[in-house]
């Protein structure tokens, strides 16, 4: 995600990888400060298509002024597959951020670059 899709979409919101081997086992970000509360969090803004980071605040750090994801990526092989063909989708344009809501139906459908 780091070194391919934030380049494309401008996901600004996550946390420098220094280092990470090529299984991604090993990864090393720089430190960011914790903790965040919950309500910073929330006023993040929401990136379509997502940037599949946890949601809660402990995932969450400050770093040179601004507030970074610190837990994305992909847990699975199947999943690594799943979302590089559902980002290639989006490939030729910017993530468009919008504010969160606390309707789970305002979300944008997200099976679709369409």
């Amino acid at each position: 995600m780091w070194t391919t899709w934030r380049l494309k979409f401008q996901w600004e919101t996550l946390c420098p990888v220094i280092y990470a081997d090529r299984f991604g086992l090993v990864v090393i970000m720089r430190r960011a400060e914790q903790p965040v509360s919950q309500a910073v969090v929330d006023d993040l803004p929401c990136y379509y298509p997502d940037i599949t980071a946890e949601t809660k605040h402990a995932d969450f750090g400050a770093l040179d002024g601004r507030v970074v994801a610190l837990d994305y990526g992909l847990p699975l092989a199947q999943a690594v597959t799943d979302k590089r063909r559902y980002y290639a989708g989006f490939a030729n344009m910017p993530a468009q951020q919008f504010p969160r809501s606390p309707r789970s139906d305002a979300w944008p459908d997200t099976d679709s670059p369409d």
